[in-house]
């Protein structure tokens, strides 16, 4: 421990008793916190390993911990469990620079209280410490709910929108409340409902999934209800719905915006029943079903035009959970491309390469299928790439390609000062080959102050010259 382990005792919060722990192995970060806390008063110490923090947490009670998830050879999660173990009552709070589904739900389901992604923001810090202070004089809080551990999943992405949405999955998961995510069409939302079941208990239950918009009123309460033999014309033999063969696990409709007021009726009984009532039957059924359900559409905007039930939309909305576009998480773009280039590699066996500045031509492209059209355009040019390496040409060659429709004028959102400066610092790099001086030179700046621009606006220059 160095000097910032000390503790340190200054205004109203050390008068409280409020002892705060900061476990992060690099030393800086762990100074610079230490420093952020003590100036606002707060009483702190600082341990750059898990055993030093067991020594610490050992010693007497400490309110707060903030743990980086990765402290050199150690596990943070790990060293999260013991923590809990010696200080049940601590509010834990872990960091990290690499936010998932995964560390998300581990830590909740660790004990955990809050989720910090680095770099951390001093506002952002200072009012969560504030918050758990107030929440800590006001009443106890109860233990967070147990999760299991689960394979990665499919979501990637470390923006701020994206750690929000890893955290309302974290808090939605153990529960068996239903759950709406809506957002625009490509963003995920199967994916989130299926990481929501993953990390619940219901996990090594059945998930189903239905698109309530591909099918008929008829055929859409068939697969879900079932129905007998003689119901309708065709029907040979008695079948069991997905309500019913979901029992004890997930159902997720996706789409439900799509579906007709009576079927809204039926699907609003079962959710208050728990029964279901088969296709050409007089007998219920009970079950026992979660039910996440998806949607692209404006639900309140539907209710008012008397094409959705207020009541079901509240039934189905209990938590909601709202996805970002893509252009709203740009700096996920070279993650995503990444994870899809190296999913392409795996199920190919090829090594597909794509170099840095294809990337940020990627980044600045608008994308209006979201993540999905981004999936396909990665695999269309791995596919076609003949060198292993996708280059800024070639990526230049499938933006032209794109269908006209795809990107219609009249369906984008005005752009504020700040993107319209990125468009065009992006512009002038893919003109001049991504070369930096060149680039300067055509923006009219020193090479110093398009470093400083491309900081400011998310843009990756690479390492300065």
């Amino acid at each position: 421990m160095d000097s910032a382990d000390s503790p340190s005792v200054q205004g109203p919060a050390a008068a409280a008793g409020l002892q705060i722990l900061i476990v992060d192995d690099d030393k800086s970060i762990g100074r610079w916190l230490h420093s952020v806390l003590r100036a606002e008063g707060f009483t702190c110490r600082v341990a750059h390993r898990a055993d030093e923090a067991e020594v610490i947490l050992r010693q007497g009670p400490v309110q707060i911990m903030l743990v980086d998830i990765y402290l050199g050879d150690a596990n943070g999660l790990e060293f999260l469990n013991r923590a809990k173990t010696l200080q049940p009552d601590c509010d834990c709070v872990m960091m990290t620079a690499h936010a998932s589904v995964e560390t998300v739900a581990q830590s909740v389901a660790g004990g955990a209280v809050e989720y910090l992604g680095k770099p951390i923001l001093i506002d952002d810090l200072l009012a969560l410490v504030r918050r758990l202070e107030a929440r800590r004089l006001a009443e106890p809080q109860p233990p967070a709910p147990q999760l299991d551990p689960s394979p990665d999943s499919a979501i990637v992405g470390r923006s701020p929108k994206m750690l929000e949405v890893y955290r309302l999955i974290a808090r939605a998961a153990p529960s068996d409340t239903t759950v709406l995510i809506s957002g625009a069409s490509g963003t995920g939302k199967e994916l989130v409902a299926r990481a929501i079941h993953t990390h619940s208990r219901r996990a090594q239950m059945p998930f189903s999934a239905i698109n309530c918009g591909a099918l008929s009123e008829t055929l859409l309460e068939s697969e879900l209800f079932g129905h007998e033999k003689g119901a309708f014309t065709g029907a040979d033999r008695s079948r069991q719905g997905l309500i019913e063969a979901a029992q004890g696990g997930t159902l997720f409709l996706d789409e439900v915006s799509e579906t007709s007021l009576s079927f809204q009726v039926k699907l609003l009984r079962v959710l208050q029943e728990h029964e279901v009532r088969r296709l050409g039957s007089n007998f219920t059924i009970p079950v026992e079903v979660r039910i996440l359900a998806a949607t692209n559409r404006d639900l309140q905007e539907r209710i008012r035009s008397n094409q959705f039930r207020e009541d079901l939309y509240y039934r189905l909305g209990v938590v909601t959970i709202q996805l970002p576009s893509l252009d709203e998480r740009r700096e996920d773009i070279p993650l995503l491309v990444r994870h899809f280039l190296q999913d392409f590699n795996r199920r190919s066996g090829r090594e597909i390469v794509v170099r840095p500045d294809a990337v940020t031509l990627l980044t600045s492209m608008d994308w209006p299928g979201n993540v999905r059209e981004l999936e396909n355009m990665i695999e269309r040019l791995a596919i076609f790439s003949a060198s292993g390496e996708i280059t800024l040409p070639d990526v230049d060659q499938q933006r032209s390609r794109r269908s006209p429709t795809s990107t219609p004028p009249a369906e984008l959102p005005a752009k504020t000062l700040r993107e319209v400066e990125r468009q065009h610092i992006l512009r002038a790099l893919h003109e001049a080959g991504g070369n930096r001086s060149l680039a300067s030179r055509r923006l009219g700046i020193e090479r110093k102050t398009l470093y400083k621009k491309a900081r400011r606006l998310g843009i990756n220059l690479g390492p300065e010259e």
